[in-house]
């Protein structure tokens, strides 16, 4: 019976590496390309919170990378040197690590940074600069670049799994960071997720009429574009934040199977128990590829939430054809 439901997971995790992860890994570059791209384009980067959305894209890619794409190689090639070989396991684990923080910590700072510009308080908003950002950025990168070195460390090929060893203190100290780094960054996003929605709401029922139309005479009077700028910013930092708000709920979905994955993995106590320790693997492998695909379909999100990025969307597209156009033209 035991020998069963293993060999049953197993299928199913070879059907899924098979045919589901390769998909998930072609949307996922696709997806995250396109999002740095438009994200980098003259009317969203000088908005404080896309160097955000540009970096939580960069660390999608990399998440991708060292987890669909090895199991694609691990499965084309029938052997997983990732899971044999120490020097590939470790630089595993260290990629691994790093990517999956670096993708929760700005999820935390585009929730923070979201509700700052949201806020109808001007102290608020002034903290997001983009002096503030360049250095919380450089900072956070820094920062987990090297607290990250831990996993090389502990991680090592043990029965063709690349894993730390069990009931040792790093095995301890790595349940708590996981349970940490998991349910932080998911409470973080829930709390500042419906401050910002409350503060969208709140500017929304703000209206003057006076100041509308003078708004609509600075739009078509071409001699004040300056005292119109404030208000297209104030537009556009909610617009970031209704974006913000379209990451964060599909991540709290995502992710809650991944935490509570996280848990169990580290919580058997009989390690003689193969059908447990089964069973919360495979649990864990798929709080992974949940995650990969949360990570996958983030310009879906980001499109359904904003007409301004849909709109840079077209407007990269018909770029594009013409510049193909144009080239086969000149051939």
């Amino acid at each position: 019976m035991t020998t069963s439901i293993i060999d049953k997971l197993y299928q199913i995790e070879v059907a899924i590496n098979q045919n589901y992860i390769p998909i998930v890994y072609g949307i996922g570059l696709i997806s995250n390309t396109l999002n740095i791209i438009l994200f980098c384009r003259r009317k969203l980067r000088y908005n404080c919170c896309s160097r955000y959305f540009i970096c939580l894209s960069t660390c999608q890619i990399l998440l991708l990378n060292f987890n669909c794409l090895r199991q694609i190689i691990a499965y084309w090639l029938n052997y997983n040197g990732f899971s044999t070989v120490t020097s590939l396991c470790k630089i595993y684990a260290y990629f691994n690590a790093l990517s999956l923080v670096l993708v929760r910590h700005f999820i935390c700072l585009i929730s923070v940074d979201c509700w700052f510009v949201s806020s109808t308080n001007a102290r608020f908003r002034r903290i997001s600069s983009l002096k503030n950002v360049r250095w919380i950025i450089s900072c956070s990168f820094l920062f987990w670049i090297i607290f990250s070195i831990h996993a090389p460390i502990g991680f090592v090929p043990i029965s063709s799994s690349c894993s730390p060893i069990h009931r040792t203190r790093y095995a301890m100290f790595l349940t708590i960071y996981s349970i940490i780094t998991s349910a932080a960054p998911l409470f973080i996003a829930i709390i500042f997720g419906i401050l910002t929605l409350t503060n969208i709401r709140e500017s929304s029922r703000q209206v003057n009429p006076l100041n509308h139309r003078r708004s609509i005479i600075f739009i078509i009077n071409p001699i004040q574009p300056r005292r119109n700028r404030p208000i297209q910013n104030k537009r556009l930092d909610m617009v970031f934040a209704r974006l913000a708000v379209f990451q964060i709920i599909p991540y709290i979905v995502f992710n809650l199977i991944s935490l509570f994955s996280i848990i169990m993995i580290y919580s058997i106590t009989n390690e003689n128990d193969v059908q447990k320790t089964a069973i919360v693997i495979f649990i864990y492998h798929l709080g992974i590829y949940i995650l990969c695909s949360y990570a996958s379909i983030s310009f879906i999100f980001y499109a359904l939430a904003s007409h301004i990025f849909r709109n840079e969307f077209m407007l990269v597209c018909q770029r594009l054809c013409s510049t193909i156009e144009h080239n086969l033209l000149c051939r």
